[in-house]
C-alpha cells in the first residue's frame, strides 16, 4: 500500500560501524559469499532523517525531470535484454518495469532501465526504495548506484558502485555489494540476506563518511568501512547517481530463461533519499579523522598551530588531518596535532592552537547538495579557504565556492 508522499523527518534508528575485509572479484557481476569481517560495534545513536529527494510514482508516466530512460543493450555481463522506454510505465502509484520476450535491436528480450545521472546525485545519506521483485528464472533486477565520475573519464570500477539490492532468478536471497578499484584493479565487498522478494520490501543503504550499511526492512545485514579512504575507497566520498533496472539473462543469473513466465514485472512503490544527522544533529562524521579540500583543489592545513591556517597544500599529511569532535548542541570541533581550530570570531585569520573547546572553536557542519560541506562559526559566518591566496577566515555571510570543501578526497 502506498506510503505517505510527504515526509520531512524520521528518527530513532541506531548506527553500527564495522571493519571492512576485502573480497577480490574478477567482474562486476561475480558475487562470491563475503568473507567474515572483523566487526566492532559501537553504542547505538539516535539519528534524524531529512527527506531531500523522492519519486513516489504518483503520476501518469515516468517523471523525466527525475529520470533518464535508457535505450539499448548495455553490452556487459552477457545480458540479453534491449532497454526501451515502452517497458517503463507508471500505474497505481508504482513504477512498473516489464520484461518481455520480444526481439528488438538484435536482442531476444526487452525491458527498462532508469537512472538519475545529471538530474540527481548524492554523496552520503539514506537511499531507499520499496520494491516487489519478479520470481522468474533468468531475471536480474537491481536498485543500485554509480559514481558520477564514470561519465567524466574515471571508468568502472574506479568510479565506484553501490549495489543497494540485487536479486536473481527465483532465489530468496538479496545481495548487497560495493565495487571499487583497490589500487590494482577491481575489488568488491558485500554479503546477502534472505527475505521474500516476491513481496514488497524496503531496500536501503545508509552511507556516511565512515561506512556504507545495507538494510532490508530496516534490518542491518552488512557494513563496509570507507573511513579515511581505507583500502583505496576514496570513490565512495564522491557524488553517486541512482539506477533501477530489470536485466534478463547474463553472467549472474545465467542464460536459462523461463520464457513461459514472461512477461514479468519489477514494481517500485517509491524511491527516497534522506540526509542523515547523527545524535548531535550535525550529520558530521564524529570520531573520524578527515581531510578538507578546497575549491582550489588544495588541502586545508592546521600549520601545526604555529601560524594562521591556510588552504594551499598539494598533499595531505599530518598537519592536514583533522579529528571531528562532537562539541555538543549540534556543533563540531576540529582537532589537529592535539589543538583545536578556532574561528577567531572572524576578527582575524583562523588558527589551530586552542587547548580547549569554547565558543570560537565550535562550528555547524553543513552538508551541501553537491556533496561538499561548509562550516559555520558561532559568529554566524562561514569558513572560507580564501582560494588559497591568503590565510583562511571565518567572515563570509554566505557559503559559495571558497566556502565549500570536499571531505577525504
Amino acid at each position: 500500500m502506498k506510503r505517505a508522499t510527504t515526509m520531512s523527518m524520521l528518527t530513532g534508528i541506531g548506527l553500527v560501524v564495522s571493519m571492512l575485509v576485502l573480497s577480490i572479484g574478477c567482474k562486476k557481476d561475480v558475487k562470491p559469499t563475503a568473507q567474515a569481517g572483523q566487526e566492532t560495534a559501537t553504542t547505538s545513536r539516535a539519528v534524524t532523517y531529512t527527506l531531500v529527494w523522492a519519486d513516489e510514482f504518483d503520476g501518469a508516466g515516468v517523471n523525466t525531470s527525475n529520470w533518464n530512460v535508457i535505450t539499448g543493450n548495455p553490452g556487459v555481463n552477457n545480458e540479453k535484454e534491449y532497454y526501451q522506454p515502452a517497458n517503463a510505465t507508471v500505474t497505481g502509484g508504482n513504477l512498473v518495469i516489464t520484461a518481455r520476450q520480444q526481439s528488438v535491436g538484435g536482442q531476444p528480450y526487452t525491458s527498462a532501465k532508469l537512472e538519475t545521472y545529471g538530474k540527481f546525485s548524492t554523496t552520503y545519506g539514506r537511499i531507499e526504495a520499496r520494491i516487489k521483485l519478479p520470481m522468474v528464472q533468468g531475471t536480474w533486477p537491481a536498485f543500485w548506484m554509480l559514481g558520477n565520475s564514470i561519465n567524466t573519464g574515471a571508468g568502472w570500477p574506479t568510479c565506484g558502485e553501490i549495489d543497494i539490492m540485487e536479486h536473481v532468478n527465483t532465489s530468496n536471497t538479496i545481495l548487497g555489494t560495493m565495487h571499487w578499484n583497490g589500487g590494482s584493479g577491481h575489488v568488491q565487498y558485500g554479503s546477502s540476506t534472505n527475505t521474500t522478494p516476491g513481496d514488497y520490501h524496503i531496500y536501503a543503504v545508509e552511507w556516511d563518511a565512515g561506512s556504507i550499511r545495507w538494510y532490508v526492512d530496516n534490518t542491518l545485514y552488512v557494513t563496509g568501512n570507507i573511513a579515511n579512504n581505507i583500502n583505496n575507497t576514496g570513490a565512495f566520498h564522491n557524488p553517486f547517481f541512482i539506477i533501477l533496472n530489470l536485466a534478463i539473462g547474463g553472467d549472474l543469473p545465467g542464460n536459462t530463461i523461463d520464457n513461459g513466465a514472461l512477461p514479468t514485472t519489477m514494481m517500485v512503490d517509491y524511491v527516497r533519499v534522506y540526509d542523515i544527522n547523527n545524535s548531535g544533529g550535525s550529520g558530521a562524521p564524529i570520531g573520524q579523522t578527515i581531510t578538507l579540500k578546497g575549491n582550489n583543489g588544495l588541502y586545508v592545513s592546521s600549520e601545526n598551530g604555529t601560524q594562521a591556517m591556510n588552504c594551499n597544500r598539494a598533499t595531505a599529511q599530518g598537519w592536514e588531518q583533522f579529528l571531528v569532535v562532537d562539541a555538543g548542541g549540534g556543533k563540531v570541533s576540529l582537532q589537529s596535532m592535539g589543538k583545536y581550530v578556532s574561528s577567531e570570531n572572524g576578527a582575524q585569520a583562523m588558527t589551530c592552537n586552542r587547548a580547549t573547546v569554547q565558543g570560537w572553536e565550535q562550528f555547524t557542519w553543513i552538508n551541501n547538495a553537491d556533496g561538499t560541506i561548509s562550516l559555520q562559526g558561532n559568529n554566524g559566518m562561514f569558513v572560507s579557504s580564501e582560494n588559497g591566496t591568503q590565510a583562511m577566515t571565518c567572515t563570509r555571510a554566505t557559503a559559495q565556492a571558497w566556502e565549500s570543501f570536499r571531505v577525504n578526497q
